[in-house]
């Protein structure tokens, strides 16, 4: 048990060793102005953490909206508050001073910001990195058009007026192209350019965009998808001669190494099952085990995603370079591997406030997922809500596991699709950086230790998504001891009831 409680205090721990000469990334950045959008997202927090902390940038100018009623202000409060920037505010305790708040939004026109925050941009940027993207797979059409394209053609056009720009990273998804089932690193022709894209917007109303939504986008999953590769389309466009590259990561998840292993703010995808299945409540899902889990940790991402804004300002492409961070056909590792690791490692750290004992199922189609997750989760909600109802609570199982099917809806597709990726560029990348750089900024996903990753993602999820406190672990495995015997007791008495009706029909029916 003691050594389950070390996982959590060694994962604070695992840093990169500092480096005393600047190597030439952290000269690129020295004194540079960044204006990066997206800021407060996931993959957001970990550019400003590591340009903050490892590189000397002059100043980063975040575009940031009003949210849910918070402002700008209260936002950015918010975003430093987060255990991801512990070891900055060690290390840099000035850090606030080079961050600049630009109020804005990505899906207004000229990205709703003044015309003084417009100049100030103007005059002293000199990297723009464009990671604003609204992320809901279902999306309304109107609205992802709004962000993910016109988005991208506002920062653009703000892009041209820079007066030093050095380098633009526009960053897609490694699967906006996923109607292909082999992508490569190039770009790729959308039924309609971007430009008309933005202009279908404007001129349709979202309820009659919504009912076209399933024809425009025919042969994509979802809008997400959908309008990456019209914004892609837009970058192609409008970038002319502008120091462009397009960086394309795959299924992020949590960090590896930094600046603390296992670090995550949310559920999405991949980490969002896992969740569910160490609290009891996902059983079975739909899938193909043996498909390959394009999944990249967020730190070597980071870390790719800077090393392209210094390759594309040192030199000069005849198009656009485009990236397709994903894992390396040399060191792969599938859905299967990513599920039997999940649980070897789970039980040595359960969640505290589990409903059920974990056990899952992945089935290869649709019409055995209807059916498994009618038993396994439809069925046992029912008596959960009925026996909240007799003691006077008010049911919810049912109602979340309408959101969890959803959920399983939407990751259906890439869970049974085997996508293949071209990563020349990203070799070719990895291949320029020096020795300095190798160790601040590696992210050669062919060094990567697969088991490794899982570890420390199981036990950031258990920390910083589940907020289970470490010192927990011994009586969750208790507890954890106790639910695997009421499980198979469970199972033993449904069995043997099963059994006992079909021997009465059988004797009724032959004897």
């Amino acid at each position: 048990m003691n050594n389950n409680i070390k996982e959590f205090s060694s994962i604070e721990n695992q840093f990169i060793t500092p480096v005393l000469d600047e190597s030439p990334i952290q000269k690129f950045y020295k004194d540079k102005g960044v204006f990066l959008t997206g800021g407060t997202g996931f993959f957001g927090k970990i550019i400003i953490e590591k340009l903050l902390r490892i590189t000397e940038v002059a100043q980063i100018y975040l575009l940031i909206r009003t949210k849910k009623g918070k402002d700008v202000y209260s936002r950015i409060d918010d975003l430093f508050n987060d255990p991801v920037f512990e070891k900055l505010k060690k290390c840099n305790p000035k850090y606030r001073q080079k961050i600049t708040i630009i109020s804005g939004d990505c899906s207004l026109p000229a990205l709703g910001i003044t015309q003084t925050e417009r100049e100030l941009i103007k005059e002293n940027v000199n990297i723009v990195i464009h990671g604003a993207a609204t992320v809901r797979f279902d999306e309304k059409l109107k609205m992802a058009i709004a962000i993910n394209v016109n988005g991208t053609k506002e920062i653009l056009q703000l892009a041209k007026e820079i007066v030093h720009l050095k380098a633009f990273v526009h960053v897609s998804t490694a699967f906006a192209h996923c109607n292909h089932r082999y992508i490569q690193e190039r770009f790729y022709h959308s039924a309609i350019t971007g430009e008309n894209a933005c202009k279908l917007g404007e001129c349709l109303d979202e309820h009659t965009l919504n009912e076209l939504t399933a024809t425009i986008i025919k042969g994509y999953p979802n809008t997400y998808t959908y309008t990456k590769v019209l914004a892609e389309d837009i970058v192609q466009n409008y970038a002319e001669k502008l120091p462009v590259t397009i960086f394309r990561p795959g299924i992020v998840i949590t960090t590896y190494k930094e600046p603390i292993s296992g670090w995550i703010d949310n559920m999405y995808g991949p980490c969002g099952i896992i969740v569910g299945i160490g609290s009891g409540v996902l059983r079975v899902f739909s899938g193909k085990v043996d498909n390959k889990a394009n999944i990249v940790p967020v730190d070597l991402s980071v870390n790719a995603l800077l090393a392209s804004a210094w390759d594309i300002a040192r030199n000069t492409y005849d198009t656009p370079p485009i990236y397709n961070y994903v894992p390396d056909a040399d060191n792969m590792v599938t859905w299967k591997e990513y599920m039997e690791y999940g649980f070897e490692y789970g039980c040595n750290i359960p969640m505290r406030k589990s409903i059920w004992y974990p056990r899952f199922t992945i089935v290869p189609w649709r019409w055995q997922f209807v059916i498994l997750s009618f038993l396994y989760h439809t069925v046992p909600a029912m008596f959960m809500d009925l026996s909240m109802v007799v003691v006077g609570k008010k049911p919810r199982m049912l109602k979340i596991y309408r959101k969890i099917h959803k959920f399983c809806s939407v990751m259906e597709y890439f869970s049974s699709n085997d996508f293949k990726f071209d990563n020349d560029n990203v070799r070719a990348l990895s291949a320029k950086l020096e020795g300095a750089d190798k160790q601040m900024f590696g992210f050669d996903m062919r060094h990567l230790d697969w088991k490794e990753l899982f570890r420390v993602s199981l036990v950031g999820l258990r920390l910083y998504v589940v907020k289970d406190d470490p010192r927990s672990v011994p009586e969750s495995i208790k507890r954890h001891a106790r639910l695997k015997v009421l499980h198979y007791t469970t199972l033993f008495i449904v069995y043997s009831l099963v059994l006992a009706l079909l021997y009465k029909i059988t004797n009724f029916f032959f004897f």
